[in-house]
């Protein structure tokens, strides 16, 4: 059993076309259940405003049908990559370190990850391969960036400094509008110097959020544009599938806007200037330049990593195995068991030798193939589970 992943990221399209590949929570757990129907029951859902990717895991030649129904559930792009084996443990690894988002080395990314794999473990999507390959990864991260430390770096972070260009963030009214991980990292660089309103579709997580920040206002989400008129700052980071701000609704503004949503919260318009993704390149830019040195060190790590995560997952592999063949040793003795005492007439005694017999010597019969798995002098197992012919029940 090996990992796959098939996904799109910020690298392979445009903003604009990033809209039609994102999954919210139910479509995970909806398009998990399709998995299943095919076969693959272990899967990680990594769902960012930079990227949509499906890590699974496959047994035999999955990866294409799984490609075929994430196009059918999401679209079609010829942008859509597949990575498979150690190419896609690589690639969990330069995800999760940060290295293939747009900003290298954003502190977000790890958060996101576990959420991604907590979420897989609480809806019981997952197994014993994926869970070791994602504790891994996650493991490993927090090493690297101890080992190659840096200052806290967002995209967030980026967005509120270009914004510093253009004001002094003090005394101002400021509206965020969504809860989510995103929408909220802007609340240290603002809070307490600032007036800040938070706006989101439901009030379930402005408890734990005033725990930290006391002096924010919620706001319902359907309040969102009575404020526009009194703000100076509108801050957007919301998962809808559509614009929640509509050229319109800034004729009369006199606010700097923040759209760092994918898709788009904000509609382009000529009333409002409007700090995005696009307008943050030269930043970023630059940000990457700085770390190029760490990326390269980064990369040669990872690959050590893969080769540590690849040794695990076989080592677990052939412990199934091993078990699988002595379930299917000690059922094949019983079996034999019960056919000769129905046949023979035997004292209790004469039972009991001839069922431990029995036993002893089907276990004896897969000595040897156990110790090839040991070995690894069978570098496929699935070889020994064709020759016993093991159920995928046992495996």
């Amino acid at each position: 059993m090996k990992l796959a992943v098939v996904g799109i990221s910020h690298k392979e399209l445009a903003i604009d076309a990033r809209g039609c590949f994102h999954f919210t929570d139910s479509q995970k757990l909806e398009f998990a259940g399709l998995l299943l129907e095919k076969g693959i029951e272990q899967c990680v859902i990594l769902s960012t405003c930079n990227r949509s990717e499906v890590y699974f895991m496959y047994q035999n030649n999955e990866v294409q049908s799984v490609k075929d129904l994430y196009i059918d559930y999401l679209a079609d792009s010829p942008a859509i990559f597949t990575y498979q084996g150690k190419e896609a443990i690589f690639h969990l690894l330069s995800v999760a370190c940060g290295l293939e988002s747009m900003l290298v080395r954003e502190d977000q990314i790890l958060g996101q990850v576990k959420q991604a794999y907590d979420f897989t473990r609480n809806m019981q999507i997952g197994g014993k391969e994926i869970n070791l390959i994602f504790a891994e990864v996650i493991h490993f991260v927090k090493q690297i960036k101890t080992e190659f430390s840096q200052p806290s770096l967002s995209l967030s972070h980026v967005a509120i400094d270009h914004l510093k260009k253009n004001m002094t963030l003090n005394q101002k009214k400021i509206m965020i509008v969504g809860a989510g991980e995103v929408a909220l990292s802007c609340l240290p660089y603002l809070y307490p110097q600032n007036e800040i309103y938070l706006a989101n579709r439901t009030s379930s997580r402005v408890k734990d959020i005033k725990q930290k920040y006391p002096d924010i206002q919620y706001i319902t989400f359907d309040e969102r544009l009575k404020y526009l008129n009194e703000i100076d700052v509108l801050i957007s980071a919301t998962s809808s599938p559509h614009y929640i701000f509509y050229a319109k609704d800034f004729i009369n503004t006199h606010l700097i806007a923040i759209d760092l949503a994918i898709p788009r919260d904000i509609e382009k318009n000529k009333y409002v200037e409007c700090i995005d993704f696009e307008s943050l390149q030269q930043e970023i830019d630059v940000n990457n330049q700085l770390r190029q040195q760490d990326e390269i060190c980064i990369h040669q790590r990872i690959k050590e990593e893969v080769e540590v995560i690849e040794t695990k997952l076989s080592s677990i592999q052939n412990d199934y195995m091993i078990q699988s063949l002595q379930a299917k040793s000690l059922e094949m003795a019983e079996r034999t068991y019960q056919i000769l005492i129905n046949k023979l007439d035997l004292s209790q005694r004469e039972q009991y030798i001839l069922q431990k017999t029995l036993k002893a010597s089907f276990l004896q019969m897969i000595r040897e193939p156990i110790h090839y798995i040991k070995t690894k002098e069978i570098e496929n197992v699935d070889i020994i589970h064709q020759l016993f012919d093991i159920k995928e029940e046992q495996k």
